[in-house]
């Protein structure tokens, strides 16, 4: 159910129905009502704008359930959620001022490596995990079917 599909999508972009709503500017209360309260259909302009919002979401996956989450198997936080985005502007804005306060400083400039690498890390590991999530499945079959084993 196309339901289901936006809360799974909700919990693998690590966020809450508030702050989906305000990554796609629709009311809070619309998230609930589908996801929760009344299980309320999407309406086209909502699935539409989730569509435009995450433009590497596979809308075969959000609408019929087919395939896999992402079009791609590797995307960057850009390509998926806006909060990210906004966390890594905010840290890009600070090692800025940061440089502008402390121009001869070598250690600004190695922290805002080491901040670049792991948020970078971070990013990767969590692409991997929702690889690995979607295709849990496929994965347990082939190894029954190898293992000769009886569900």
């Amino acid at each position: 159910m196309i339901n289901d599909r936006i809360h799974k999508l909700i919990r693998v972009l690590d966020m809450n129905p508030t702050s989906f709503s305000e990554s796609l500017e629709v009311s809070v209360t619309v998230i609930f009502n589908i996801i929760k309260g009344r299980r309320s259909k999407p309406s086209y302009d909502l699935i539409l704008n989730i569509l435009q919002t995450y433009e590497k979401l596979n809308p075969a996956w959000l609408i019929k359930g087919e395939g896999s989450m992402w079009n791609d198997d590797i995307v960057t936080s850009a390509e998926i959620a806006p909060s990210q985005v906004n966390l890594q502007s905010r840290i890009r804005e600070l090692f800025v001022k940061m440089r502008l306060d402390h121009p001869d400083s070598h250690e600004v400039f190695e922290l805002e490596e080491l901040v670049t690498f792991m948020m970078d890390e971070t990013v990767e590991q969590k692409h991997k995990l929702i690889l690995l999530h979607e295709r849990q499945e496929g994965m347990l079959k082939v190894l029954k079917e190898r293992l000769k084993l009886k569900v």
